[in-house]
């Protein structure tokens, strides 16, 4: 099932993040307000965990509940072949910038950052599992937390199943996980929940997940009652983005639950906000948005290793040209790298 306002909402979200990377250099040609909003850009990557959670349910969850075994094997399967080859593709480019550091820079040396032990990590995944350092390729570190969610998530579709309650239910676990999130954050004395990301990233993304999962379920099971309370989730929205911006309440105390609202709001209205979502180019950017998150940061320390010796006097023309640079290789890996090899997968799982 594909819901293209969700599509162009994840388009957004990913430029966000290209924007909230680049911001330090930036200079003061961007207005002051503009830099405020993409300075939140680290939000960007809560509101894809959400999504993820409420899109992997609506597309796996009547699978798993018919065949329980053979769908838990398609299920890792499709998700092997979404996020591993372009992932490998990413870590060959920093390998080749590892080289350039190695052997054509005046230090002669790669940022200390880059270990041999971290990249065999990160070349499996599972280096945000032991809580390392964000090194390599950056953004993968929210990839590395989708991948240990994932080894989950058979069972907890398997257990909506016999989920009582309906609605009240439903709500109360989302309620329960957007405050036991808040409640470890606060006892671990962190001011965002961007922060310690080495050590938070599995607890930030587990329950998340499991938010965009239950808002799943409640599009799948009771959506009359979604419909019913569109409005109320929009407001509701809007709300606690007003609470955000206005008062000094901890991020994630508000967020994980705004987007909860938004993605309940976006998946059952028609509006003039979904007909905007649903323009061709940004659902285009939706559906490259995972070549976009991937090849950004690349990209990003391209810039600065070529070009910046002062980030606070970078001619802008360069930040500018970079942005057309990920464009275009999000373009090409999402052509000639994702697509292609999901198809080359999912053909050998069919045989």
């Amino acid at each position: 099932m594909k819901l293209n306002q969700l599509a162009g909402l994840r388009g957004i979200c990913a430029w966000w993040v290209v924007l909230y990377h680049s911001l330090g250099l930036m200079d003061d040609s961007v207005p002051l307000r503009v830099k405020t909003f993409i300075a939140h850009g680290y939000l960007a990557v809560d509101l894809f965990f959400l999504l993820s959670g409420f899109v992997i349910f609506l597309s796996y969850h009547a699978a798993l509940s018919k065949n329980f075994p053979h769908s838990v094997r398609k299920f890792y399967w499709n998700r092997f072949s979404r996020i591993y080859p372009l992932h490998f593709v990413m870590l060959g480019g920093y390998l080749l910038l590892f080289a350039a550091f190695t052997f054509l820079s005046s230090s002669k040396a790669a940022p200390s950052s880059y270990t041999w032990t971290t990249f065999i990590q990160s070349m499996f995944l599972v280096h945000m599992w032991f809580g390392s350092d964000l090194t390599w390729n950056v953004p993968s570190w929210s990839i590395s937390s989708e991948w240990f969610v994932y080894l989950f998530f058979p069972l907890m579709a398997y257990s909506l199943r016999k989920l009582r309650g309906g609605v009240a239910m439903h709500l109360f676990c989302i309620a329960l996980a957007a405050v036991i999130l808040h409640l470890i954050f606060w006892m671990n004395g962190l001011d965002s929940i961007g922060a310690d990301i080495s050590h938070m990233a599995l607890v930030r993304t587990m329950f998340e997940f499991l938010m965009g999962v239950f808002v799943g379920s409640l599009y799948v099971n009771h959506r009359d009652f979604l419909e019913r309370h569109a409005t109320t989730a929009l407001a509701g929205f809007i709300a606690l983005c007003a609470v955000y911006a206005a008062t000094s309440t901890p991020d994630y105390a508000l967020i994980p639950i705004t987007f909860a609202f938004l993605i309940a709001y976006l998946s059952v209205t028609t509006s003039w906000i979904t007909a905007t979502l649903c323009t061709p180019v940004l659902v285009y950017l939706g559906e490259i948005s995972y070549s976009t998150y991937m090849v950004h940061y690349l990209v990003y320390d391209l810039l600065k290793a070529a070009f910046v010796a002062d980030t606070h006097h970078i001619n802008q023309l360069y930040v500018w040209l970079s942005f057309v640079a990920v464009l275009i290789l999000s373009v090409l890996l999402h052509h000639a790298v994702d697509m292609p090899s999901q198809r080359y997968f999912r053909r050998q799982s069919a045989r």
